[in-house]
């Protein structure tokens, strides 16, 4: 019998299936073996849709038959009015087989908004989680589809829901950037995972989303955060040159003693910018003015770019004007070398030696002079003169 109801239902004869079930009734939910498909999922299979609709209502179809669900399949080919019958017989909105999305994914995917709406009338739960954590909402987010959570959004979908690695939809969003959903989730309470937060608000400064990093970085989160390489974000700032964000992060309580990649301190790449206000900010927050960068001091820099103002606020702050380099130069010899008169006056304005000298190359004054340097060499001259 069996054979004959393949045969009927693939020749979609609706009078022969009848009578079939009528001798057999319990073959409604018959799963043939070597299809391994139901009867209704045969018909609609065919294309056969007023079969399946007989089939569905044939007494003893089991309408949330599991492994074949008759939902899922009628959403999946697109059989729409069909679908919202059988969530009218009391199909369950909720099937979801195991490593497949559940039957709402699936309406949103192909953007069946209205069958979607009547789904969860029938109590289709919006936050429902498959078997990686996921829910429509982290799905939506992710995949960048805006009517998708702009539906959930709007039937009540939780916003903070995390996967099984955890991490939910706004994160999600964030890294794919889908930053037109991220303002949607964040406008509804979303804060990123803790697990994520700090990564998203470095990705977020590092590809230009400034406000949004800055938001993150009000939340509290720890503004000494590094990156793969090993940058915190201060020196991430500083080096990208955004000046309202290097202030946020050293509002925030940023270790400001912190050094680049190549060991040269968040102080003297300012110096060597000659940011006079950042490097005032730095020194009112506890800044060593003193402290080794790249085996030099911030002096040093200030001397060898000729920086002056910057340099009068070092030595104001405390930089020893006296210490040696790894070269054993020390700021006056670094200014003697590079030519640098303002900051060499300013030296020894303030009594830098000018008896230090550095092996093979002698001090300050003939540095100078082998440089071509006499401008310098004159002002060592005069300081010399005034001390005789």
């Amino acid at each position: 019998m069996t054979e004959q109801l393949q045969t009927a239902i693939a020749s979609g004869d609706i009078e022969t299936f009848n009578s079939i079930l009528s001798e057999q009734p319990e073959l409604v939910n018959h799963v043939f073996e070597k299809e391994n498909l139901t009867p209704f999922e045969l018909a609609l299979n065919f294309g056969f849709s007023k079969l399946a609709t007989a089939v569905s209502e044939a007494e003893g179809f089991d309408i949330n038959h599991n492994g074949h669900n008759p939902l899922r399949l009628a959403i999946d080919l697109g059989y729409l009015e069909l679908a919202k019958q059988l969530l009218e017989q009391g199909a369950n909105p909720n099937y979801r087989p195991t490593m497949m999305s559940s039957a709402l994914l699936l309406c949103l995917d192909n953007e069946y908004f209205d069958l979607a709406t009547v789904m969860v009338e029938k109590g289709a739960e919006v936050n429902i989680r498959n078997d990686k954590g996921w829910t429509p909402l982290i799905w939506a987010s992710m995949k960048g589809r805006v009517k998708a959570v702009d539906f959930l959004l709007k039937h009540g979908a939780l916003v903070d829901i995390c996967n099984n690695d955890g991490w939910n939809a706004v994160t999600g969003a964030y890294f794919k950037q889908r930053l037109e959903i991220v303002g949607k989730l964040r406008s509804e309470g979303a804060v990123f995972s803790a697990k994520f937060s700090e990564a998203a608000m470095l990705s977020a400064f590092k590809n230009g989303h400034i406000k949004l990093a800055q938001e993150l970085l009000e939340t509290g989160l720890n503004p000494d955060v590094e990156d793969e390489e090993g940058q915190s974000l201060l020196i991430l700032a500083i080096e990208k040159g955004n000046r309202d964000f290097i202030k946020a992060v050293i509002s925030a309580g940023a270790n400001v003693n912190v050094a680049n990649s190549s060991s040269i301190t968040a102080l003297s790449l300012l110096v060597a910018n000659d940011d006079y206000e950042m490097v005032k900010l730095m020194i009112e927050n506890g800044v060593d003015v003193n402290l080794v960068s790249n085996s030099s001091r911030s002096i040093h820099v200030a001397s060898k770019l000729d920086h002056l103002t910057t340099a009068e606020l070092l030595i104001e702050s405390g930089a020893d004007i006296n210490k040696l380099d790894a070269n054993d130069y020390s700021p006056l010899m670094v200014c003697a070398a590079s030519n640098s008169v303002k900051v060499a006056s300013l030296l020894l304005k303030n009594k830098a030696n000018t008896k230090l000298k550095a092996a093979y190359r002698g001090d300050a004054r003939e540095i100078a002079d082998k440089n071509k340097n006499y401008f310098v060499r004159k002002a060592i001259d005069e300081a010399l003169e005034n001390v005789e």
